[in-house]
Protein backbone atom coordinates (compact mmCIF):
# COMPACT_ATOMS: atom_id res chain seq x y z
CA UNK A 1 0.00 0.00 0.00
CA UNK A 2 1.58 3.49 -1.09
CA UNK A 3 2.41 6.31 1.21
CA UNK A 4 -0.05 8.45 0.37
CA UNK A 5 -2.86 5.63 1.31
CA UNK A 6 -1.38 5.05 4.38
CA UNK A 7 -1.49 9.03 5.14
CA UNK A 8 -5.10 9.19 4.37
CA UNK A 9 -5.91 6.71 6.88
CA UNK A 10 -3.43 8.44 9.62
CA UNK A 11 -5.80 11.45 8.94
CA UNK A 12 -8.82 9.39 9.21
CA UNK A 13 -8.13 8.11 12.47
CA UNK A 14 -7.29 11.64 13.49
CA UNK A 15 -10.43 12.96 12.52
CA UNK A 16 -12.06 10.00 14.61
CA UNK A 17 -10.42 10.52 17.46
CA UNK A 18 -11.33 14.59 17.30
CA UNK A 19 -14.86 13.44 16.90
CA UNK A 20 -14.83 10.99 19.55
CA UNK A 21 -12.71 12.81 22.32
CA UNK A 22 -13.63 16.76 21.58
CA UNK A 23 -16.99 15.94 19.60
CA UNK A 24 -15.24 18.34 17.10
CA UNK A 25 -15.85 17.57 13.39
CA UNK A 26 -12.47 18.06 11.25
CA UNK A 27 -12.27 18.85 7.87
CA UNK A 28 -9.00 18.65 4.99
CA UNK A 29 -7.15 21.61 4.25
CA UNK A 30 -5.45 21.61 0.94
CA UNK A 31 -3.27 18.64 -0.58
CA UNK A 32 -0.56 16.57 1.28
CA UNK A 33 2.74 17.59 1.31
CA UNK A 34 5.86 18.12 3.17
CA UNK A 35 5.37 19.18 7.09
CA UNK A 36 4.86 22.79 7.53
CA UNK A 37 6.60 23.87 10.79
CA UNK A 38 5.57 27.55 10.52
CA UNK A 39 3.66 28.44 13.64
CA UNK A 40 4.14 24.81 15.31
CA UNK A 41 4.60 25.27 18.97
CA UNK A 42 3.48 21.61 20.19
CA UNK A 43 3.37 18.11 19.36
CA UNK A 44 2.87 14.68 20.38
CA UNK A 45 4.31 11.91 17.97
CA UNK A 46 4.27 7.83 18.66
CA UNK A 47 6.31 5.18 17.34
CA UNK A 48 4.58 1.93 15.48
CA UNK A 49 7.26 -0.17 14.54
CA UNK A 50 7.44 -3.94 12.50
CA UNK A 51 10.44 -5.85 11.28
CA UNK A 52 9.72 -4.26 8.05
CA UNK A 53 8.86 -0.83 8.30
CA UNK A 54 9.33 1.92 11.43
CA UNK A 55 6.46 5.05 11.79
CA UNK A 56 6.17 8.05 13.35
CA UNK A 57 2.51 9.17 13.92
CA UNK A 58 2.47 12.88 14.74
CA UNK A 59 0.29 15.65 15.45
CA UNK A 60 1.27 18.66 15.32
CA UNK A 61 -0.60 22.22 17.13
CA UNK A 62 -0.14 25.92 17.13
CA UNK A 63 -0.07 27.53 20.16
CA UNK A 64 -3.87 28.74 19.70
CA UNK A 65 -5.02 25.52 18.99
CA UNK A 66 -3.35 23.60 21.60
CA UNK A 67 -5.11 26.24 24.79
CA UNK A 68 -8.15 25.42 22.90
CA UNK A 69 -7.91 21.39 22.56
CA UNK A 70 -6.53 21.97 26.33
CA UNK A 71 -9.41 23.18 27.62
CA UNK A 72 -11.88 21.29 25.85
CA UNK A 73 -10.46 17.74 26.67
CA UNK A 74 -10.35 18.91 30.39
CA UNK A 75 -13.12 21.10 30.83
CA UNK A 76 -11.41 23.58 32.22
CA UNK A 77 -12.68 27.59 32.06
CA UNK A 78 -10.96 30.09 29.84
CA UNK A 79 -9.78 32.22 32.88
CA UNK A 80 -8.30 28.82 34.01
CA UNK A 81 -4.83 28.98 33.77
CA UNK A 82 -2.67 25.97 31.84
CA UNK A 83 0.09 24.14 33.25
CA UNK A 84 2.47 22.51 30.58
CA UNK A 85 1.46 19.10 32.42
CA UNK A 86 -1.95 20.10 31.20
CA UNK A 87 -0.73 20.67 27.61
CA UNK A 88 1.58 17.79 27.21
CA UNK A 89 -1.23 15.69 28.72
CA UNK A 90 -3.69 16.63 26.23
CA UNK A 91 -1.19 17.05 23.46
CA UNK A 92 -0.25 13.30 24.03
CA UNK A 93 -3.51 12.10 24.13
CA UNK A 94 -4.23 12.80 20.91
CA UNK A 95 -1.83 10.88 18.57
CA UNK A 96 -2.17 7.88 21.33
CA UNK A 97 -5.78 7.18 20.76
CA UNK A 98 -5.48 8.36 17.08
CA UNK A 99 -2.35 6.02 16.35
CA UNK A 100 -4.23 2.76 18.01
CA UNK A 101 -7.18 3.51 15.46
CA UNK A 102 -4.54 3.66 12.77
CA UNK A 103 -3.10 0.66 13.52
CA UNK A 104 -6.36 -1.58 13.64
CA UNK A 105 -7.01 -0.07 10.17
CA UNK A 106 -3.59 -1.04 8.56
CA UNK A 107 -4.30 -4.28 9.89
CA UNK A 108 -7.50 -4.45 8.01
CA UNK A 109 -6.34 -2.65 5.02
CA UNK A 110 -3.11 -3.74 4.27
CA UNK A 111 -2.55 -6.71 6.68
CA UNK A 112 0.30 -4.90 8.85
CA UNK A 113 0.61 -5.56 12.89
CA UNK A 114 2.49 -2.84 14.53
CA UNK A 115 4.24 -2.30 18.18
CA UNK A 116 2.99 1.01 19.59
CA UNK A 117 5.58 2.69 21.51
CA UNK A 118 4.97 5.53 23.96
CA UNK A 119 3.66 9.35 23.52
CA UNK A 120 6.83 11.81 23.46
CA UNK A 121 5.86 15.14 23.97
CA UNK A 122 7.45 18.26 21.64
CA UNK A 123 8.00 22.04 21.70
CA UNK A 124 8.48 24.08 19.38
CA UNK A 125 9.04 22.70 15.30
CA UNK A 126 12.82 21.50 15.02
CA UNK A 127 12.08 18.14 14.98
CA UNK A 128 9.66 18.29 11.65
CA UNK A 129 12.40 21.05 10.34
CA UNK A 130 15.20 18.77 10.81
CA UNK A 131 15.02 14.55 9.88
CA UNK A 132 18.36 12.15 10.08
CA UNK A 133 19.35 10.97 6.65
CA UNK A 134 17.06 7.91 5.28
CA UNK A 135 14.24 9.40 6.65
CA UNK A 136 10.77 10.40 5.25
CA UNK A 137 7.92 12.55 6.02
CA UNK A 138 4.96 13.81 4.36
CA UNK A 139 1.90 16.03 6.29
CA UNK A 140 -1.68 16.59 5.74
CA UNK A 141 -2.97 20.10 7.19
CA UNK A 142 -6.72 19.70 9.07
CA UNK A 143 -8.92 22.94 9.95
CA UNK A 144 -12.19 22.38 12.78
CA UNK A 145 -14.16 25.03 13.96
CA UNK A 146 -13.00 28.28 15.57
CA UNK A 147 -9.66 28.17 13.70
CA UNK A 148 -8.47 25.04 14.92
CA UNK A 149 -5.41 24.26 12.65
CA UNK A 150 -3.01 20.68 13.01
CA UNK A 151 -1.20 18.85 10.76
CA UNK A 152 -0.73 14.48 11.01
CA UNK A 153 2.26 13.90 9.93
CA UNK A 154 4.03 10.52 9.06
CA UNK A 155 7.40 9.95 9.21
CA UNK A 156 8.94 6.66 8.05
CA UNK A 157 11.86 4.20 7.29
CA UNK A 158 11.92 1.11 5.52
CA UNK A 159 13.98 -1.92 6.43
CA UNK A 160 16.23 -2.76 9.69
CA UNK A 161 19.27 -0.30 8.81
CA UNK A 162 17.84 1.82 11.92
CA UNK A 163 19.62 0.87 15.08
CA UNK A 164 23.11 0.28 15.77
CA UNK A 165 26.16 -2.19 14.77
CA UNK A 166 25.73 -5.30 16.02
CA UNK A 167 29.70 -5.94 16.36
CA UNK A 168 29.27 -3.28 19.01
CA UNK A 169 27.01 -4.91 20.98
CA UNK A 170 28.64 -6.77 23.73
CA UNK A 171 27.07 -9.12 26.16
CA UNK A 172 26.02 -8.20 29.22
CA UNK A 173 25.95 -9.64 32.85
CA UNK A 174 22.96 -11.48 34.69
CA UNK A 175 20.35 -9.27 35.79
CA UNK A 176 20.70 -8.49 39.83
CA UNK A 177 18.47 -7.86 42.14
CA UNK A 178 17.66 -4.01 40.92
CA UNK A 179 14.41 -2.96 39.95
CA UNK A 180 13.85 -2.93 35.75
CA UNK A 181 14.06 0.95 34.83
CA UNK A 182 17.37 1.08 36.82
CA UNK A 183 18.79 -2.33 34.60
CA UNK A 184 17.35 -0.64 31.76
CA UNK A 185 18.88 2.64 32.61
CA UNK A 186 22.29 1.46 33.18
CA UNK A 187 22.02 -0.73 30.04
CA UNK A 188 21.05 2.60 28.21
CA UNK A 189 24.23 4.74 29.99
CA UNK A 190 26.51 1.42 28.88
CA UNK A 191 25.09 1.81 25.24
CA UNK A 192 25.96 5.53 25.35
CA UNK A 193 29.42 5.42 26.84
CA UNK A 194 30.21 2.72 23.81
CA UNK A 195 28.87 4.45 21.02
CA UNK A 196 30.85 6.98 21.85
CA UNK A 197 33.59 5.42 22.74
CA UNK A 198 33.48 3.50 18.86
CA UNK A 199 31.71 5.89 17.08
CA UNK A 200 34.51 8.70 18.09
CA UNK A 201 37.00 7.91 20.38
CA UNK A 202 35.03 9.83 23.08
CA UNK A 203 35.65 8.60 26.60
CA UNK A 204 33.03 8.99 29.09
CA UNK A 205 32.59 8.75 32.85
CA UNK A 206 29.81 8.13 34.19
CA UNK A 207 28.07 9.82 37.42
CA UNK A 208 27.34 7.54 40.42
CA UNK A 209 23.94 8.21 40.95
CA UNK A 210 20.74 8.36 38.55
CA UNK A 211 18.31 11.93 38.64
CA UNK A 212 15.55 13.34 37.27
CA UNK A 213 15.42 13.86 34.32
CA UNK A 214 13.54 17.11 34.48
CA UNK A 215 16.88 18.55 36.68
CA UNK A 216 18.97 18.23 33.48
CA UNK A 217 19.57 22.04 32.18
CA UNK A 218 19.46 20.91 28.08
CA UNK A 219 19.19 22.77 24.80
CA UNK A 220 19.24 19.85 22.42
CA UNK A 221 18.62 16.31 22.16
CA UNK A 222 17.47 13.15 20.04
CA UNK A 223 14.73 10.80 21.29
CA UNK A 224 14.30 7.41 19.93
CA UNK A 225 10.97 4.75 20.74
CA UNK A 226 12.03 1.11 21.60
CA UNK A 227 8.28 -0.44 21.29
CA UNK A 228 7.56 -4.11 22.75
CA UNK A 229 4.95 -6.32 23.45
CA UNK A 230 5.16 -5.93 26.79
CA UNK A 231 5.98 -2.52 27.35
CA UNK A 232 8.32 -0.30 25.39
CA UNK A 233 11.02 2.56 26.52
CA UNK A 234 11.54 6.00 24.78
CA UNK A 235 15.90 6.49 25.16
CA UNK A 236 16.91 10.44 25.00
CA UNK A 237 20.48 12.22 25.25
CA UNK A 238 19.75 15.38 26.07
CA UNK A 239 22.39 18.30 26.22
CA UNK A 240 23.55 21.44 26.26
CA UNK A 241 24.13 23.25 22.87
CA UNK A 242 28.20 23.70 23.62
CA UNK A 243 28.51 19.57 24.52
CA UNK A 244 25.95 18.96 21.62
CA UNK A 245 28.30 21.13 19.63
CA UNK A 246 31.08 18.97 20.74
CA UNK A 247 29.58 15.82 19.59
CA UNK A 248 29.15 16.47 16.48
CA UNK A 249 32.40 18.08 15.57
CA UNK A 250 33.89 14.49 17.04
CA UNK A 251 31.02 12.52 14.73
CA UNK A 252 32.00 14.18 11.87
CA UNK A 253 35.67 14.95 12.47
CA UNK A 254 34.89 18.84 12.26
CA UNK A 255 37.87 21.48 12.83
CA UNK A 256 37.83 22.36 16.76
CA UNK A 257 36.98 26.10 16.17
CA UNK A 258 34.33 25.12 13.17
CA UNK A 259 31.11 25.56 13.99
CA UNK A 260 28.35 22.76 12.84
CA UNK A 261 25.34 24.10 10.99
CA UNK A 262 21.97 22.97 13.14
CA UNK A 263 21.17 20.24 10.34
CA UNK A 264 24.87 18.46 10.93
CA UNK A 265 23.51 19.04 14.70
CA UNK A 266 20.55 16.93 14.31
CA UNK A 267 22.46 14.28 12.61
CA UNK A 268 25.02 13.46 15.18
CA UNK A 269 22.74 13.54 18.37
CA UNK A 270 20.41 11.63 16.11
CA UNK A 271 22.89 8.89 14.61
CA UNK A 272 24.36 8.32 18.32
CA UNK A 273 20.85 7.88 20.00
CA UNK A 274 20.32 5.81 16.96
CA UNK A 275 23.35 3.64 17.07
CA UNK A 276 23.08 3.75 20.98
CA UNK A 277 19.42 2.40 21.04
CA UNK A 278 20.20 -0.50 18.63
CA UNK A 279 22.89 -1.63 21.32
CA UNK A 280 20.28 -0.76 24.14
CA UNK A 281 18.04 -3.45 21.76
CA UNK A 282 20.45 -6.03 21.94
CA UNK A 283 21.22 -6.09 25.83
CA UNK A 284 17.40 -6.32 26.09
CA UNK A 285 17.48 -9.13 23.82
CA UNK A 286 19.68 -10.76 25.93
CA UNK A 287 17.71 -9.79 28.93
CA UNK A 288 14.24 -11.48 27.10
CA UNK A 289 12.70 -8.58 26.01
CA UNK A 290 12.25 -8.49 22.42
CA UNK A 291 12.04 -4.56 21.11
CA UNK A 292 11.85 -2.81 17.52
CA UNK A 293 13.30 0.59 16.95
CA UNK A 294 11.64 3.56 16.23
CA UNK A 295 13.24 6.68 14.67
CA UNK A 296 15.41 9.46 16.29
CA UNK A 297 13.11 12.44 16.50
CA UNK A 298 15.69 15.85 17.01
CA UNK A 299 14.54 17.65 19.96
CA UNK A 300 14.97 21.49 21.64
CA UNK A 301 14.85 22.97 24.16
CA UNK A 302 14.03 21.19 27.61
CA UNK A 303 10.08 21.15 27.84
CA UNK A 304 10.18 18.13 26.35
CA UNK A 305 11.77 16.50 29.47
CA UNK A 306 9.96 18.89 31.92
CA UNK A 307 7.00 16.96 32.76
CA UNK A 308 6.14 12.99 32.22
CA UNK A 309 2.32 12.87 30.86
CA UNK A 310 -0.10 10.30 33.20
CA UNK A 311 1.32 6.92 34.37
CA UNK A 312 4.23 7.48 32.28
CA UNK A 313 7.75 8.15 34.15
CA UNK A 314 11.71 8.76 33.82
CA UNK A 315 14.93 8.15 35.11
CA UNK A 316 18.11 9.93 33.96
CA UNK A 317 22.28 9.66 34.22
CA UNK A 318 25.02 12.09 33.56
CA UNK A 319 27.41 11.52 31.43
CA UNK A 320 31.08 13.52 31.15
CA UNK A 321 34.03 13.96 28.75
CA UNK A 322 36.75 16.14 28.23
CA UNK A 323 36.01 19.27 29.42
CA UNK A 324 32.45 20.69 29.98
CA UNK A 325 31.21 17.79 28.19
CA UNK A 326 28.42 16.74 30.03
CA UNK A 327 25.09 14.90 28.64
CA UNK A 328 22.54 13.48 30.23
CA UNK A 329 21.16 9.75 29.30
CA UNK A 330 17.20 9.27 29.63
CA UNK A 331 14.77 6.50 29.93
CA UNK A 332 11.13 7.23 29.71
CA UNK A 333 8.41 4.24 30.43
CA UNK A 334 5.36 3.92 31.66
CA UNK A 335 3.70 1.92 34.57
CA UNK A 336 1.30 -0.33 34.21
Amino acid sequence: MSKMEALKEAVDACIHTFSTQFGMELTVDGMPGVPDPAGIAYGSSLALTNDEITYQYCTVFDARTTDKLTRTLFAMDEDEELTLEDIGDATNEIPNVAAGVWKSMREKSANESYQLGLPIFLRGNSWITYFPRGVNAISQKLKGPDGVRLQVVLIWRHGGIAGGIQPMTTSTTAATGMNLPTQVLREAVKAVVQTCSVQMGLELEVDPNPSDPREALVEYGSAIALTAEDGGWQLAIMASKATCEDLTRALFAMEEDEEPEMADMADAIGEIANVAAGVLKASRAESGQAVQLGLPLFMEGGGCIEFFASGIQGMAQTVRGKGDLEAHVIIIWQEG
